[in-house]
């Protein structure tokens, strides 16, 4: 019981602390917003180049698996007369 006190004392102390730190923070201006969009675009434009060279692979995947493969020339037995 007195284990979870403490947790509860801990919990408490820790949401206060940050609702504290948000409270006197300052909201984001327009340089740091027009920055943090910025940064989505370059990770949406990264993504997107992921996904083209995943495609890229894919289709050569199957280029290299549709082409007909050359089969090793087969031993052939000649039967004597």
């Amino acid at each position: 019981m007195w284990f979870c006190a403490r947790v509860f004392a801990l919990v408490l102390g820790v949401s206060a602390a940050g609702f504290a730190a948000t409270k006197d923070s300052q909201p984001p201006d327009r340089e740091m917003l027009k920055m943090m969009e910025f940064l989505r675009e370059m990770e949406m434009v990264k993504q997107i180049d992921m996904l083209q060279d995943m495609q890229r692979l894919e289709n050569s995947d199957q280029v290299k698996n549709s082409a007909p493969q050359k089969s090793a020339p087969g031993k052939t037995k000649e039967l004597s007369k």
